[in-house]
Formats: C-alpha cells, sequence, structure tokens
C-alpha cells in the first residue's frame, strides 16, 4: 500500500522478492538458477516492478546459512546495478547484505519476529547489527521499539485502504456470519475457532486468505483445513480474496474475527482490521492486539478464550448502526495517504512540503 502511494507521487519502487531456496531446483530448475545471480525484474503495475531471487539456504537457519545468504543477495543486488536512493530492508537475517548499499537504508519491522520464528538462529544479534547501522528503523507498534537496543524507532502503525472507504455497499448483512480476512499461519488460532463454533451452532464462519504454513508446521495446516468437514457449511475457506472483492465480502458479515494466538500476536498492527473498520464491521479480536495499542478502534472486543469471544460475536451482531459509523469515521483519519506522510518523514528527512514525492528511482542495470 506504502508502495502504491509512493507511485502515485511520482516515485519508482523495485522489489526483490523472499528468495526460494535451492529445494526449488527440483521442481523448476531453470527459474532457480535464473535468480541465482541477478534480478529478473518484471512490472507487476505501472511504477511497480518485482523480481524473485534464489539462495541455498534460508538464512534464519544458523550463523553459515545467514552469511551465505546475505553474501548472494548482496552479490544479487551489485550485479543487478541496484543504485535505489532509498533501500527498505525488512527481514532480520537479510540485513548484513545492505552493507555498502548507496543511498539510505532503513529496517521496517512488522513482526516481532523473536515471536513469530523463535526457531530462527541469530536474532537478537541480528537486531542489534540493525539497531547500531541502520539510517532509520521503523515499527507498526511500539511494543517492537524493545527489540532494537539504543535505538528509538519511529512507530507507523498500518492504515486503511481509501478504496474500502469509498466502496458502495451491495450486499446485505448476514446475521449470525464471521469472517476473517487476512493470511493463515501458525499464528491463526484453529482450537479457539473450534470451540467457538462449537458454542455457537447457529454461526457460520468464512475464512479469506493464502496458507502461509512453513514446511515444518504442516499438521497446523492440515488441522486449519481439517474445519471445513468438522463443521461443514459453517465453516468455509475461500482461498485468496482479491482486493476489489472485500468491500462486499466484509458488508456480508456481522462480525469481523481476528482469532490469532495471544503469545504470537503482541505487537501487531494488523491490516485487516483496519479493512474491518473501513467498512464499520465490529472487531472481535484475541488478546496480543489492541489491548497494546494507544490508538485502537472504537468499540472493539479485546477477548481472551472461547466463551469470551463467543460472547462478544453475539454482543456485536446487536449493536448500535452509530458505533459503526464511528469506526469508519476512525478509519477515514488513518488512510494510507497519512501513513504514508508519516513512513516518509521517517525515512526521507529533509524532504520537500508540501509532498511532492520521493527522489526518483537513478538508472539501474537490472535486465
Amino acid at each position: 500500500m506504502i508502495a502504491r502511494e509512493l507511485v502515485r507521487r511520482g516515485s519508482a519502487v523495485d522489489f526483490v522478492q523472499a528468495p526460494a531456496d535451492v529445494r526449488r531446483v527440483r521442481t523448476d530448475p531453470a527459474n532457480w538458477w535464473r535468480h541465482l545471480d541477478r534480478a529478473r525484474f518484471r512490472t507487476v503495475e505501472p511504477g511497480v516492478r518485482v523480481t524473485e531471487r534464489s539462495t541455498l539456504q534460508p538464512g534464519l537457519r544458523h550463523g553459515l546459512a545467514e552469511r551465505v545468504d546475505a553474501g548472494l543477495l548482496g552479490s544479487f543486488l551489485r550485479r543487478s546495478g541496484w543504485d535505489a536512493d532509498l533501500t527498505v530492508a525488512m527481514l532480520p537475517w537479510e540485513w548484513r547484505a545492505t552493507r555498502g548499499l548507496g543511498g539510505r537504508v532503513v529496517f521496517d519491522c512488522t513482526d516481532d519476529w523473536t515471536r513469530l520464528l523463535p526457531q530462527a538462529h541469530g536474532l537478537p544479534d541480528q537486531l542489534r547489527r540493525i539497531a547500531d547501522e541502520a539510517d532509520e528503523v521503523v515499527v507498526v507498534n511500539h511494543v517492537l521499539a524493545g527489540l532494537f537496543p539504543g535505538r528509538t524507532p519511529v512507530v507507523v502503525p498500518n492504515g486503511t485502504d481509501e478504496v474500502l472507504l469509498g466502496a458502495t455497499r451491495t450486499v446485505p448483512r448476514q446475521a449470525r456470519h464471521a469472517v476473517y480476512v487476512g493470511s493463515i499461519s501458525e499464528r491463526f488460532d484453529t482450537d479457539l475457532v473450534r470451540d467457538v463454533l462449537t458454542a455457537l451452532p447457529d454461526w457460520t464462519l468464512t475464512v479469506h486468505g493464502q496458507l502461509v504454513f512453513p514446511l515444518r508446521a504442516q499438521a497446523a495446516r492440515d488441522r486449519f483445513l481439517a474445519l471445513r468437514t468438522e463443521f461443514g457449511g459453517r465453516f468455509r475457506y475461500e482461498g485468496l480474496l482479491p482486493r476489489d472483492r472485500i468491500a462486499d465480502v466484509l458488508d456480508g458479515a456481522a462480525v469481523g474475527l481476528v482469532p490469532d494466538v495471544a503469545s504470537i500476536a503482541l505487537g501487531q498492527s494488523s491490516m485487516k482490521s483496519y479493512d474491518y473498520c473501513a467498512r464499520g464491521v465490529p472487531l472481535v479480536v484475541t488478546a496480543g492486539h489492541l489491548e497494546h495499542s494507544s490508538d485502537a478502534p472504537p468499540h472493539s472486543y479485546v477477548v481472551s478464550g472461547a466463551t469470551e469471544m463467543a460472547a462478544a460475536m453475539v454482543a456485536a451482531a446487536d449493536e448500535p448502526v452509530a458505533a459503526g459509523k464511528e469506526r469508519v469515521a476512525w478509519a477515514a483519519e488513518r488512510s494510507w495517504a497519512r501513513r504514508t506522510d508519516a513512513w516518509l518523514d521517517a525515512t526521507v528527512p529533509g524532504r520537500p512540503d508540501p509532498v511532492t514525492g520521493v527522489a526518483p528511482r537513478r538508472p539501474r542495470d537490472a535486465a
């Protein structure tokens, strides 16, 4: 969303995807080799280019894997003519590769990696290195500031898609119907959802989003998908939802759920909460999210356990219309246009006012 806003303001943005490791050789060897040494950018929408990247092992595996992957990434960028005015890193184990890059180098932290990936090797040292070396550190929640010793990161939460705010309402609300819109991983509390649907036999839940369970968590993926059999038509998994359909899906819901495992959710700035609010949908979220926010949406329900979640869903479905209008107004004050201003203030100091965009991408030899 920030990239699209930057493009609207006249900038160009290049993305380097998270790498495919050597296991890809078994299924797509030509593509793996093709993206090992340099970028192969393709335009995915005006002003935005994306390239795949290959590596041997994920950098989070162990110290040697981190150093090898960072070396491959650094070489990949140099061979691709990377000459950005602003480089933004988001994965701690890739930070080492940013050394020696021109322009400003910023770390944008959207997750508490120590909670999300406790098995990742060397995270404390990587985060300490980022704190020492980054031109700026941006976090989505003040809770994440403690990950970077000696630094005071800039807090820029997620924001609201203005398209959702202005979309025409064409779908009627369904009584006793809940939705979840977002990626599905180990963070999604399958056991909690099972208990809630058991406690509310006249409710349905539809889940929209991409399955992003790592290979080591295939058992958790199977437990999630098993809910379809356990509850029949009362639980539906619809896969990835195009952005142009989100408004209709949310308008048809009585409640929007965020059923995350509390111990993993701490420090989040859930984009789905802004999406829900943009359409006035009541939020029912598990602990670890909004109770740590200094700017929580109005009339939200923060719950602990299935009993509280079930009761909150029933209460939210019967709330006054004015509550939904207040949520929409709250979301409108937190659009991506405003969030991008705050993000640019942190990442591009001394930029002109009024905003005309960041410095354009310099020419680069990237095939």
